[in-house]
């Protein structure tokens, strides 16, 4: 089996031992384009190649290290004080050590004890900030989707209006001119 592939204005051929020879042609390039695209991937394959697409964007993406670090350190203080708060090291936080350290926990008690069996294990707790998260995501999106609608309406307001305005129908020429004799 044989992959083209087109990078830098250059057309290769990747063939199923990873050896590779330049396209010969664009017809050559055309055809291999249109094999590759009628391929019929395995859903195993399909997961090995979303793998290493993952892994090729993680070693491009400058961004990725730094969004990493802060979601381990963001566990890290969740945990931290879960485990803080957890007095008697059950290994769950009940109402009483929710109020004496976390207020806030405390506050949405009933919303973070998911099973109701009014205590708050660390999955919940994770849980319940991941909610919150997207919650805020969601909220930050239609927000910005309002301000862009807004902005929109605004720039439609300034253009001139022309919906409802029509043009005279022209007048056919022949039957309004009367011939004058001299």
């Amino acid at each position: 089996m044989a992959f083209n592939v087109n990078a830098g204005g250059r057309a290769t051929f990747i063939n199923a031992d990873n050896s590779s020879k330049p396209a010969v042609d664009d017809e050559l390039s055309n055809q291999g384009m249109q094999q590759t695209l009628r391929l019929n991937f395995s859903p195993e394959n399909r997961e090995k190649l979303r793998k290493a697409l993952d892994e090729f964007a993680k070693t491009v993406d400058r961004d990725h290290q730094q969004i990493e670090d802060r979601r381990r350190a963001m566990q890290e203080s969740i945990e931290a004080r879960f485990f803080d708060a957890d007095n008697d090291g059950d290994g769950t936080i009940d109402r009483q050590e929710a109020t004496e350290k976390l207020p806030q926990v405390a506050r949405l008690f009933s919303q973070i004890d998911i099973n109701q069996d009014n205590v708050i294990s660390l999955d919940e707790l994770v849980e319940a900030q991941a909610r919150i998260i997207e919650r805020r995501r969601t909220a930050e999106a239609l927000l910005q989707a309002q301000k862009l609608q807004a902005a929109e309406a605004a720039l439609e307001a300034q253009r001139p209006q022309t919906a409802g305005i029509t043009k005279p129908d022209s007048k056919p020429v022949g039957n309004n001119l009367k011939k004058r004799t001299f």
